[in-house]
C-alpha cells in the first residue's frame, strides 16, 4: 500500500471567500475615515463639524440630482459620494466658508465625475478636484487657517464659518500676536484676552494644527 501523499497549497493574501462588493469596500473606507474626522471636530470644534456635514451633504445631494435629471437609478448607496465629502471636508481648512465648501462639494461631483460617467469612469479624484476649483476661486479664503484646540471651540464657531456670498468675511480667531479681533459673542474682550494668554500643546505645531513628535536630545 501506498501512503496517500498530503498535498499543501501556498496562497498569497487576501485571503478571500467572495469578492466584496463596491458597496461594501466603500463602507470600509467610510468606517476608515469617521476616526479622522473625530479628530479633526476635536481639533477645530464645531466649525469642523458643520464643514465634514456640509460638503458631505453637497456631495450626496449633486450625485443624487444628477441621478434624477439623468433618470438614472440612484448611486447615493455605494458610498462613493459620501468618501468625496469626507476627504474634501478633510483637505479644506476649520473655518472655510459653509457656502464655499457646497461649491466644492457640487463642482468635485459634477465636474469631476458624472461628466466621465460616474463611480470608475472619473480620470481624476473628485475631491482633490473640487479642491483645486475652490483653491483658484477662493484663494485668500482657503489659505486661511485658525489654530488648533482654541477655547471655547465647542461652543462656538469659527466667524468666518458662515460668512455668506459676496460678503467681507469676519477675521477667523485671533492670532497669537492679538492682531486680529474677535467679533462674535457678547464676551469678545474676555474672549480676545483668553486667545492671546492661549498657546497650543507642544506635540501640537501653529501651522494649522499639524502633529510633530518631539525631538529627543
Amino acid at each position: 500500500m501506498t501512503e496517500k501523499q498530503q498535498i499543501v497549497e501556498l496562497r498569497t493574501a487576501p485571503h478571500l471567500r467572495q469578492a466584496p462588493s463596491v458597496d461594501q469596500i466603500m463602507r470600509n473606507v467610510v468606517y476608515a475615515l469617521l476616526p479622522v474626522c473625530a479628530f479633526a471636530v476635536f481639533q477645530f470644534g464645531l466649525s469642523a463639524l458643520a464643514l465634514i456635514l456640509v460638503v458631505t451633504l453637497a456631495c450626496v445631494g449633486t450625485e443624487q440630482l444628477f441621478c434624477r435629471l439623468s433618470d438614472k437609478p440612484t448611486t447615493v448607496g455605494d458610498f462613493s459620494a459620501v468618501i468625496t465629502g469626507m476627504l474634501l471636508a478633510l483637505t479644506l481648512p476649520p473655518g472655510f466658508p459653509l457656502w464655499m465648501a457646497a461649491v466644492a462639494g457640487f463642482v468635485g461631483i459634477a465636474l469631476a465625475k458624472v461628466m466621465f460617467g460616474g463611480i470608475g469612469f472619473n480620470v481624476f479624484n473628485p475631491a482633490l478636484v473640487g479642491r483645486a476649483f475652490v483653491q483658484a476661486a477662493f484663494p485668500v479664503a482657503i489659505t486661511t487657517w485658525t489654530p488648533a484646540f482654541a477655547p471655547g471651540r465647542f461652543t462656538e464657531f469659527i466667524p468666518t464659518t458662515w460668512t455668506l456670498p459676496f460678503v467681507q468675511p469676519e477675521s477667523p480667531w485671533p492670532r497669537r500676536s492679538g492682531a486680529t479681533t474677535w467679533k462674535c459673542g457678547r464676551n469678545s474682550r474676555a474672549r480676545r484676552s483668553q486667545l492671546r494668554q492661549w498657546s497650543p500643546p507642544p506635540w501640537i505645531s501653529s501651522n494649522g494644527g499639524a502633529l510633530s513628535l518631539p525631538q529627543s536630545a
